[in-house]
C-alpha cells in the first residue's frame, strides 16, 4: 500500500507484463519463492474445476494463494473468493498474503486497500478484489455472489450440498473457475471430483495429487521420525493424502459435517438459558478438557471450551468452579480413579464413573444427538473435529470398544459426551438411531 514513483510504476508494469504468462516467475518476483517441480505442476494445473489433494506441508495453500493473486493481479476488476469451513481457516490465506507483502515491495505495491473487518478483503490497484468468507450456515455468506474464481481451502471438510448448491453456481455468469485444495476426508464430493479429474480428457476437470515427500525442502529424516511417531492411519490420510474408507469410524463425515458450523462462541451466560459442563480430566499424557454446552434448545451448542496439559488438579478444580458459578450449570465430571476426590471439590457436580456399561451409554447418547443433528459444534475447533473423525470401534481381545484410533486422543470427545449427559432425560433415541447404534455395536 505504498505510494509509487514513476520509475517504480514502470518496474511494476514490466514485471507484471512478464508475469502474465509465467506464473512461476510471478511466484518468485512477488512472493520470493522458488517453487519445487511438483509445486510448479500444481500451480500450472489449469482446468475449470481444479482439485488439488495433497499431504501436510506440501504447500498447497501457498500455491493456491499464488494462483489467486496472479489471476487478480494480471487481469483487471477480477472478483475472487477464498472460502473455508470457518472464517479463521479462510483468514490463513490473508495472513500469509500480509506477511509476504511486508517482505516484498512488489507484492505490497499491488495493494490499494486491505481490511479485516467484517470479513477480510484485499483490493488491488487494478480494481481486482480477493474476499474471504466461510461456508457456514449452508453457505449463506456466499449465496447470490458472483465470482471470476473461488478457492476452497479444506474443501473436503465442507458439506457436499454447499459445494453443489452454492459455490458451483457462483462462477456461472462470469465463466469462472474453481480451485479446491485439501487433505482427503472420506468418499465425499471431493473424492468424486478428484476421480472425475483423473478420467476427464477434455481438461475441464483437473486433478492433482501430492504427498508430503513431494516438498523437496522438507528434511527426509524428520519426516521418517514423524512417520514412526504417529498412527499409520493418520500418516496415510494427513501426509500421504490417501482417500481411506473405514467403516469402523463411529462418526462418519456425512454425520459430522451436519453438526459442525462456523459460529462465534458467546462465552457469556444468556438470561433464561440452561447450561451443562463436561469435564474430562488429564491422565498421564492426556489433556484436561472442559466444555460448556447450552442445553436450552436445539441445536444444543458449545459456548465455551478449554483444553490444556500440565495443570495441577487444584487449578483445574478452581477453573471448573469458576465456570460453574458463571453459568450456574450442572457439572458432569469423569470421577473414575483420581477423579473421585476431585469431584467432591466441584460444586453442583454429578460424578460419572466409567465402566464398560456406563461408557457405552455415554457414547450412545452422543451418537444419537449427532445422528439427529441436535448439536452445533464450532468448525474452527479442528481438534474436536479430528478427534471425532478418528473415534472408532477398536477390537480388544474378544470385545469391541469405541475409542480413539491408536495414537490419537479422545479427551474432547469424552468431555463433549459428558456435557451431553444431562440431555439423556429430555429425549429418546429414534428407531433409526437405535439401528445405527446397534450397527456400531455400542447399543445394548
Amino acid at each position: 500500500m505504498m505510494t509509487l514513483t514513476a520509475k517504480a510504476r514502470e518496474i511494476l508494469r514490466n514485471v507484471l507484463l512478464k508475469s502474465k504468462k509465467d506464473k512461476v516467475y510471478f511466484a518468485k518476483a512477488f512472493f520470493g519463492l522458488e517453487l519445487g517441480e511438483k509445486q510448479q505442476q500444481a500451480l500450472l494445473l489449469g482446468g475449470k474445476v481444479q482439485i488439488k489433494v495433497a499431504g501436510r506441508r506440501f504447500g498447497k495453500s501457498t500455491v493456491t494463494l499464488i494462483d489467486v493473486v496472479h489471476e487478480c493481479a494480471t487481469k483487471t476488476k477480477q472478483v475472487w473468493y477464498i472460502t473455508a469451513p470457518s472464517i479463521d481457516q479462510a483468514k490463513i490465506y490473508f495472513q500469509e498474503f500480509e506477511q509476504r507483502a511486508a517482505n516484498n515491495s512488489l507484492l505490497d505495491a499491488l495493494v490499494k486497500d486491505f481490511k479485516w473487518s467484517p470479513f477480510p478483503e484485499i483490493t488491488l490497484i487494478n480494481g481486482s478484489k480477493i474476499l474471504g468468507r466461510s461456508t457456514s450456515r449452508n453457505g449463506v455468506y456466499l449465496r447470490g455472489k458472483g465470482a471470476d474464481g473461488v478457492a476452497i481451502t479444506e474443501a473436503a471438510f465442507i458439506k457436499d450440498k454447499v459445494y453443489h448448491d452454492v459455490i458451483r453456481a457462483m462462477v456461472l455468469d462470469r465463466n469462472g473457475v474453481l480451485r479446491l485444495e485439501t487433505t482427503p476426508n472420506g468418499m465425499n464430493y471431493v473424492y468424486k471430483l478428484f476421480q472425475e479429474g483423473l478420467n476427464d480428457s477434455t481438461g475441464y476437470y483437473k486433478s492433482f495429487h501430492a504427498t508430503v515427500y513431494d516438498n523437496e525442502r522438507l528434511d527426509r529424516e524428520e519426516l521418517e521420525r514423524i512417520r514412526r511417531e504417529i498412527p499409520e492411519l493418520a500418516w496415510r490420510i494427513e501426509y500421504l493424502a490417501e482417500f481411506v474408507e473405514d467403516d469402523s469410524f463411529i462418526f462418519p463425515w456425512n454425520l459430522l459435517c451436519e453438526v459442525f458450523d462456523d459460529y462465534e462462541l458467546k462465552k457469556e451466560p444468556q438470561n433464561g438459558h440452561r447450561y451443562s459442563i463436561g469435564v474430562d480430566l488429564a491422565k498421564y499424557q492426556d489433556y484436561t478438557v472442559i466444555i460448556v454446552l447450552d442445553i436450552t434448545r436445539e441445536p444444543y451448542q458449545i459456548v465455551e471450551y478449554h483444553r490444556y496439559q500440565g495443570r495441577l488438579y487444584t487449578d483445574v478444580v478452581a477453573h471448573v468452579n469458576e465456570l460453574q458459578a458463571k453459568y450456574n450449570a450442572r457439572v458432569y465430571l469423569d470421577a473414575t480413579g483420581v477423579g473421585d476426590p476431585i469431584a467432591e471439590q466441584v460444586r453442583n457436580c454429578e460424578p460419572f464413573v466409567f465402566s464398560e456399561k456406563s461408557r457405552n451409554k455415554l457414547i450412545s447418547n452422543l451418537v444419537v444427538l449427532i445422528q439427529q443433528k441436535k448439536l452445533l459444534l464450532p468448525a474452527s475447533w479442528t481438534v474436536l473435529r479430528d478427534e471425532l473423525r478418528y473415534f472408532k470401534n477398536v477390537k480388544r481381545g474378544t470385545k469391541i470398544k469405541a475409542e480413539a484410533s491408536e495414537g490419537y486422543h479422545d479427551d474432547t470427545v469424552m468431555a463433549l459426551a459428558l456435557a451431553c449427559w444431562s440431555l439423556r432425560e429430555y429425549r429418546e433415541a429414534s428407531p433409526e438411531a437405535i439401528s445405527l447404534l446397534r450397527g456400531l455395536r455400542i447399543y445394548g
